[in-house]
């Protein structure tokens, strides 16, 4: 049974890089990490390393208690696990995305979605017996605001904790959610291409193909009223310097030969513009192209 409003009992789904790095962040809600990967997990953020014990729990596991709020911090192959494990034991819980790409609505009918962003960069670089990470930038969170104590407790403890979260109106958020999606489709599978981090990105020949993937990634967002900054193309690549040494999750994913978001990104753009009836050739070309390392690399 969920807790009485005014204590949120916080789950987070996944113990990847996202997982441990909310489990940390998020520490003072005691939450519950379910996934594979047990804790201990070693924590480098700047000059400082720690370690993190959250209270942890295997997908196959009944939690003692149905936790009101959950947090997604899975890769989208992952999404399988999410839906089963929320229909047992969260139908009715405050579901939190903060996941890669967008369709999120689509795969998770439940009633209480609230699907945001966030710029935290967090490598996993684990080793034989030991989970680490490393968290070059935590960056900002953005989360759709709603009616509910449950959202209302998360404010609370924003404001205590100093984390940098903030909440806006669902239009607003869709569109930063697509600004996020863009900035993503254009580095993701170009540093994964390219083999390199996101700083190399601008002096490698594949970086002539940021522009078309930014004109038709407009055009897809603008055929469903989202309306993109005219300077985006800009703010693309100064993310690029500010997260140089980063190596893209897609990178990272292609690099341990395991299925990228792909579909949830690039693929996304492509299937909002097919039913739109508009173009978004190099969006799809990008898409078979990763897909096709996957192949190769069963």
């Amino acid at each position: 049974m969920a807790e009485r409003p005014g204590t949120p009992s916080l789950a987070i789904l996944g113990t990847g890089a996202m997982g441990r790095y909310w489990a940390y962040r998020l520490a003072s809600l005691n939450p519950l990490i379910v996934g594979q990967a047990a804790p201990p997990y070693q924590v480098q953020e700047q000059s400082s390393t720690r370690i993190a014990h959250p209270r942890w729990q295997n997908w196959d596991t009944e939690p003692q208690n149905s936790p009101n709020i959950v947090l997604l911090a899975v890769k989208w192959r992952g999404m399988a696990r999410v839906q089963s494990w929320i229909a047992q034991h969260a139908a009715e819980s405050l579901v939190i995305s903060l996941m890669n790409g967008m369709g999120q609505e689509d795969a998770l009918p439940v009633a209480n979605l609230a699907a945001g962003t966030t710029t935290a960069a967090v490598v996993r670089l684990d080793t034989p017996g030991r989970r680490h990470i490393t968290i070059n930038g935590s960056g900002e969170t953005i989360l759709p605001d709603r009616n509910d104590w449950r959202m209302d407790a998360l404010k609370a403890q924003s404001r205590a904790q100093g984390w940098n979260w903030t909440w806006t109106d669902d239009q607003t958020m869709l569109t930063r959610r697509w600004v996020k999606l863009v900035q993503n489709s254009i580095i993701n599978p170009l540093s994964a291409l390219a083999d390199c981090p996101n700083g190399d990105l601008p002096n490698h020949p594949l970086w002539q193909l940021a522009s078309p993937l930014m004109q038709e990634a407009r055009t897809a967002a603008e055929s469903v009223h989202v309306h993109l900054p005219p300077d985006l193309s800009d703010h693309v690549r100064t993310l690029t310097a500010v997260t140089r040494n980063n190596l893209s999750s897609m990178l990272q994913d292609v690099r341990a030969e395991l299925e990228t978001e792909i579909s949830a990104i690039n693929g996304y753009i492509v299937r909002v513009a097919k039913q739109q009836g508009v173009s978004a050739p190099t969006h799809e070309a990008l898409t078979h192209l990763i897909q096709s390392l996957r192949v190769r690399n069963p």
